[in-house]
């Protein structure tokens, strides 16, 4: 069995973050002991030792629910996305990137730019809902309405609660003693949207003097906010041409003609007509088609929370406490382009010439007219037409989406969990805690998909479920008109087509038979068991006694993945033909029948995980506490173990000034689909490929993929102190985390690059030669030498490996002052930032060769390799004045501006395909955000009542300029533009 994680070891009994952590600026509150037992005991997030807040030795922030009212905060993603320590985190539409990919509707907490499954998010001290196969807390589910509050810890803690804390914790902690009756309701108005609303209700009741019962529920919408609402999208195709593809309706032909008096072939190429007047670009010949207008920055969304929690005290040592938890997210009109492009047809890779339309085709007698081709005579009959650069729809739009155009997809996460336990008292130093926690998610998603084998057969005449026989158009045969006659207009921008030929239309049927839906249904699900031993030694130090912990815990986790149909499973179908099975065992086996998309094989996995850990708490005097730690973690094989320490220091040195401390190691194991033999396939923009998006396989590694492990410190200091009659708090720390045996997978852009000799245009030769080059698959499923583009690259393998090690390290900075300023005012301001010193990556090797050479992804956008977006420095403030029943606020968010990393020593960064340069997003600019928001409590027939109003971003600042299709960096600000809440909320 294999041991990880010792590295570092000898450092146990070195300084470790401790104390209480000033307040961050949206937190005013110091821990509550709401929930607690009468006797005050509490467990602060970090540690199973139980004490009083003044006693606990942790850097935990804490956000209550009044503090997020008070911001008008009512999402999870929307508090995530306000913290400075936060990085690049999921939660709005942004299809495009290839980690955003699938995940529609869920929103991450991403801790340091590590990645969201860095970070450990428990809901009451539990481990909660993972989002199924990601490895990560779906925030979204969570029941805001009931929270007491939010405790984060910005400090690695696998070695108190074992894999994915080595970013930190946010633990979601709710109000489980409360009793009367709450109504919150929230209105949005969105300037381009049908606007954003929710409703939730809260009720507690005492009974039998000894138990207490809370349930509520809540509900969230969120309404389409379309990309052509906000201009800042389309800045136009020689500004941003990563917004647009050369593969468009209208697209490019080859008519071919037999010459009966030479007995020749004649290939006349010709460019459909209607580019320009339906909203495209001329370059070069071709039409470019911009299909961001028929996507969403915002998807119509409805979220669902039903929770409850019961407290019984079943004698004076025993509580039984236990809370269940239904959650449920619905997208069921999520938007993509009317049709994606090809990457491959029935006859192989490649996008050039994929599909050929039969000459008998009604809609090519009027293309010829309207391009000004002869039609076909005995003279010059017409023998072929190729497809040369096109695919479906286009600008004509999805005939069925009549209103918009748009293909349409669907997410649906639904998902439940019940966790309960005994806390029992062995005497008056001595606690058993026993607990159980089981959840389940399941997730179906899919994008609509286009199956070649299909397409082709619609464009030779035998297209739609019911055709029979061999004449096409006839028994039931339907034909499929591939040219810009067959449609209306672009919906999107209602645009008029006058090249509609009426009658020559694509029918409904026919589209539902070519275009179907290509996704999964995902389930996991987790048991776990805690057994957790804490209490005093009956040892006295200085300080107070010594206290400890001793525990075990033991995980269960049940993955399964399945087709949504049949034609996306690999298993089934896995050639460029539906049905055909004779690329089995050959180089294009797994490519699947859909045009663009990939499909998937039935995913069924297991993991099982033992854990045994202890922790130390010894007050020497009462100014110097000392904290340890270790945990032991058993993954069975393949992956095998890993034992992980930790120690920690808090000193007061002097009545104001506190200094702290951490050193440890922390872990994170793999999770069971990245060690499985199967693979899933992404899209991604590949920089040889000039941007165009191409299919991305990542394989699971199912024989050497080993734990990651993370060396971290921590070192700070906190100046807490009265300031006349006001308090005043500031602290500072260096933290610092070295992440080794990185679980990630191979970087696709790069291998591409690489192979593809470093070009951005993807009109360059690639080198076949390249060490490389078996990991890339070209059109016509061959390389040849001086011949093969960049553009040829149809899909690349990537792997789950143990990558480069990774240094980050960084400053936290958190300001808090209040100050009275009559008998019934109170004035309070805070600030809180990061300052990010270092994020580098070491080489990265694949098959020996380098890659990716080492980089510090520090104020770079890093859109096509990791970690994403890190800005040099991300702050935000406030300034609050509250006088009787009124509360006025004001906030500022800051968020640096990024350098482009493709665009270092490259001027211009990106140009057209006829040449045009542009060094759009080449700097994106800082993004800084205002709000402010009043509140004002009233009585209202016995019932206390808070009136809310806010204007968010009321200088209406535009996100940071990106080069990506949808022309901003969705991690340094928001599409949203300037918004305004109304709500109330109702307590009796």
């Amino acid at each position: 069995m294999r041991n990880f994680g010792l590295r570092h070891s000898c450092a146990l009994g070195v300084l470790a973050v401790a104390g209480l952590s000033a307040t961050p600026a949206l937190a005013q509150a110091e821990v509550e002991t709401a929930g607690a037992s009468e006797d005050n005991r509490i467990v602060v997030t970090g540690s199973f030792i139980r004490g009083t807040p003044e006693d606990a030795a942790l850097p935990v922030d804490v956000f209550t629910a009044d503090d997020l009212a008070e911001q008008g905060v009512d999402s999870p993603l929307e508090f995530i996305k306000e913290l400075p320590s936060v990085g690049a985190s999921l939660g709005d539409t942004n299809q495009f990137s290839t980690d955003a990919q699938g995940f529609q509707g869920v929103g991450s907490l991403n801790l340091r730019g590590l990645g969201p499954q860095r970070t450990l998010v428990l809901l009451n001290g539990k481990r909660t809902i993972l989002t199924p196969g990601a490895g990560f807390v779906d925030t979204q589910l969570m029941p805001l309405f009931a929270l007491e509050r939010i405790e984060l810890l910005k400090d690695g803690a696998g070695s108190t609660y074992g894999s994915d804390a080595i970013a930190g914790v946010a633990n979601f902690i709710t109000r489980s003693t409360f009793t009367g009756f709450e109504f919150q309701g929230d209105y949005n108005f969105i300037n381009g949207s049908d606007d954003n609303y929710s409703l939730s209700a809260l009720m507690g009741f005492e009974f039998a003097d000894s138990a207490n019962l809370v349930v509520g529920a809540g509900w969230q919408h969120r309404s389409e906010l379309g990309t052509f609402e906000r201009d800042f999208v389309n800045v136009g195709y020689e500004t941003n041409p990563s917004a647009y593809s050369a593969l468009a309706t209208p697209g490019l032909f080859a008519a071919t003609y037999f010459d009966t008096t030479t007995g020749a072939l004649d290939t006349r190429l010709a460019r459909d007509v209607g580019c320009t007047e339906l909203g495209g670009n001329v370059d070069l010949g071709r039409c470019y088609f911009t299909y961001v207008p028929f996507d969403n920055i915002v998807e119509d969304e409805d979220r669902y929370q039903v929770f409850g929690q019961l407290t019984i005290d079943l004698s004076d040592n025993v509580r039984f406490q236990a809370d269940g938890l239904y959650a449920r997210s619905d997208l069921l009109s999520l938007n993509y382009s009317p049709a994606f492009p090809p990457t491959q047809g029935p006859r192989g890779s490649g996008f050039v010439s994929a599909f050929t339309t039969s000459p008998a085709n009604p809609g090519v007698s009027v293309f010829l007219d309207q391009v000004g081709l002869p039609q076909s005579s005995a003279a010059l009959p017409l023998v072929a037409v190729t497809n040369v650069l096109y695919r479906p729809f286009g600008f004509l739009g999805n005939p069925l989406d009549p209103e918009r155009g748009a293909g349409r997809g669907l997410a649906r996460n639904e998902a439940y969990r019940i966790s309960g336990g005994f806390d029992i008292q062995l005497g008056s130093n001595l606690t058993l805690d026993i607990d159980g926690t089981f959840w389940e998610s399941d997730r179906v998603a899919y994008a609509p998909g286009i199956v070649g084998s299909r397409l082709q057969a619609a464009l030779n005449g035998f297209g739609g479920p019911n055709c029979t026989g061999t004449t096409p158009g006839a028994n039931g045969c339907l034909w499929f008109n591939p040219f810009v006659n067959a449609g209306p207009g672009n919906g999107t921008y209602n645009i008029a087509n006058p090249f509609y030929a009426q009658g020559f239309e694509n029918s409904e049927e026919l589209i539902n038979w070519l275009q179907i839906p290509n996704g999964t249904n995902e389930e996991e699900s987790q048991f776990v068991f805690d057994l957790v031993l804490s209490g005093d030694t009956g040892i006295e130090l200085g300080g107070g006694p010594l206290a400890f912990a001793v525990g075990a815990q033991y995980r269960d986790t049940r993955y399964t993945s399945d087709p949504l149909l049949a034609t996306s499973d690999l298993n089934r179908n896995p050639c460029f033909i539906e049905g055909d099975r004779s690329c089995v065992g050959t180089t294009t086996e797994g490519v699947g029948p859909f045009i663009f998309l990939g499909g998937s094989r039935p995913v069924k996995l297991s993991q099982s995980v033992y854990a045994l850990f202890a922790e130390v708490n010894a007050p020497i005097s009462d100014r110097l506490e000392l904290a340890a730690a270790v945990r032991y973690e058993d993954y069975g094989s393949p992956v095998g173990s890993t034992i992980n320490p930790k120690g920690s220091i808090r000193f007061e040195a002097t009545d104001w000034l506190t200094l702290r401390g951490s050193v440890g190691t922390t872990f994170r194991g793999p999770l069971a689909s990245n060690v499985s033999p199967n693979f899933v396939t992404a899209l991604e923009g590949f920089t040889a490929a000039g941007g165009n998006y191409k299919s991305k396989d990542i394989f699971g590694n199912p024989t050497n993929l080993e734990p990651e492990t993370a060396f971290t410190y921590n070192i700070g200091a906190i100046i807490s102190a009265p300031i006349g009659s006001g308090d005043f708090t500031f602290s500072v720390d260096y933290w610092s985390i070295d992440l080794k045996d990185r679980i990630t997978i191979t970087p696709g852009n790069a291998i591409a690059s690489f192979v593809g000799n470093g070009q951005t245009s993807g009109q360059a030769p690639v080198d076949c030669s390249s060490p490389l080059v078996n990991l890339i698959t070209f059109s016509g499923n061959t390389c040849i030498q001086g011949t093969t583009l960049g553009i040829d690259i149809s899909r690349v393998r990537t792997d789950f490996v143990n990558g480069p090690d990774v240094k980050i390290a960084g400053l936290d900075f958190a300001l808090n002052a209040s100050f009275p300023v009559s008998d019934s005012a109170e004035l309070r301001f805070g600030a809180n930032a990061v300052w990010n010193l270092d994020y580098s990556f070491d080489d990265f090797l694949v098959q020996g060769v380098n890659v990716q050479p080492a980089y510090d992804a520090v104020g770079f956008g890093n859109y096509f390799r990791d970690p994403n977006t890190v800005p040099e420095w991300r702050a935000n403030g406030f300034v609050a004045l509250s006088f009787g029943r009124f509360n006025a606020r004001y906030s500022i968010q800051h968020i640096d501006g990024v350098t482009d990393d493709r665009c270092v020593n490259v001027n211009p960064c990106f140009s057209t395909a006829g040449g045009v340069g542009t060094n759009f997003g080449a700097e994106s600019g800082s993004y800084t955000q205002h709000d402010f928001g009043i509140t004002y409590d009233l009585e209202v027939a016995g019932a206390d009542v808070q009136l809310q109003a806010a204007v968010e971003n009321f200088t209406d600042a535009e996100p940071a300029e990106a080069q990506l299709p949808l022309g901003y960096n969705p991690f340094i600000g928001n599409a949203i533009g300037r918004n305004y809440r109304l709500g109330i909320r109702t307590r009796f």
